[in-house]
């Protein structure tokens, strides 16, 4: 695995690709006319924004704060856990 700021100065094709193999998916959430997908990369996270009226991945960004993930708390449904 990759550190962040390895990531951050890869090219946005080899992004989307490391992306693909390496990252675990998290959680999606819809904001106007785009779809953000949430994945996790060992000990930072990776926001993808996708146009699907475009049909492309418009930006990539990858962040280590976790209060940047905030945003996506009320997609993520714990009721099936058994706390």
């Amino acid at each position: 695995m990759i550190s962040i700021s390895d990531f951050q100065i890869l090219p946005f094709d080899k992004k989307c690709d490391f992306i693909t193999v390496f990252a675990d998916y998290i959680v999606y959430r819809t904001e106007q006319d785009s779809k953000y997908y949430l994945y996790y990369m060992k000990d930072y996270f990776v926001e993808v924004c996708y146009s699907p009226s475009k049909g492309k991945v418009l930006g990539i960004h990858a962040f280590k704060n976790i209060d940047l993930a905030d945003a996506y708390l009320d997609q993520i449904d714990i009721s099936d856990l058994y706390l």
